[in-house]
């Protein structure tokens, strides 16, 4: 009889990118807790799909600003079984131009897309380490070269590029700790652009002439994570936009 494989942990595993990463962590034997912060259907339906595939998901509603929710998720996790794999997905994306930002927007990106993922690595820094585990990051191109969205997102998402190299020094050799950077990605984020400003992206900026798919980025980083001499890497999978 085969090991079951440790508990993995999805952020924003609702829909998007990290329903991709649910649904290809539970094909890959991870039993996975996922938080979500308020679409409870959508939350269900990805538990159910998991089930599907002879799985076990259980999902967790939080608001990732809360330091009582991170600590709740990753309690939650833990009674599930040791944990492996921490996927830290979750992060807000709006546009803000400097003009536009006020404070509370700049401090609730600061808090969901780098104070969540600090501190659940903290969380959990034992069970990974006990379980030489691993630690994706879901950065963004935007990190990489700078942001169309604004400040907050690119200056929160090039954080999360330091916080992984940190984290990677810190928890070896226990723990891996990498990054996936997407560019564009057909999510429902992309899907409320312009038809035109789809085509003109494609056309002008991504010389592969396609749009990533949520599975497409979930499955590198779920094989990047596996990868037993990767840390503090940094993969950018964006079609070649920030050539």
């Amino acid at each position: 009889m085969s090991q079951q494989k440790p508990v993995a942990v999805v952020t924003g595993g609702s829909r998007g990118i990290g329903r991709a990463f649910v649904l290809e962590a539970a094909r890959r034997g991870h039993p996975v807790v996922f938080s979500y912060r308020s679409r409870e259907a959508e939350a269900e339906k990805t538990v159910q799909a998991v089930r599907e595939l002879g799985g076990r998901a259980k999902a967790v509603q939080a608001d990732l600003v809360d330091f009582d929710d991170i600590a709740r998720v990753a309690h939650a996790a833990q009674a599930e079984g040791p944990v492996g794999l921490l996927v830290n997905n979750a992060g807000l994306g709006e546009e803000f131009t400097l003009e536009q930002m006020t404070r509370e927007d700049w401090e609730r990106s600061i808090a969901v897309n780098l104070t969540a993922p600090t501190f659940l690595a903290k969380e959990l820094r034992e069970c990974l380490i006990a379980q030489r585990g691993a630690i994706m990051n879901v950065s963004s191109d935007g990190g990489v070269a700078g942001s169309l969205h604004g400040a907050p997102y690119g200056a929160t998402k090039a954080g999360l590029i330091g916080l992984t190299k940190t984290l990677a020094r810190e928890l070896a050799p226990h723990v891996r700790c990498n990054a996936i950077a997407p560019g564009p990605v057909a999510t429902e984020m992309w899907f409320s652009v312009r038809e035109e400003v789809q085509r003109q992206v494609v056309d002008r900026e991504i010389p592969l002439k396609r749009i990533a798919q949520p599975e497409d980025i979930a499955r590198a980083g779920l094989d990047i994570s596996g990868w037993p001499d990767a840390t503090g890497i940094v993969v950018v999978l964006d079609g070649g936009r920030i050539l």
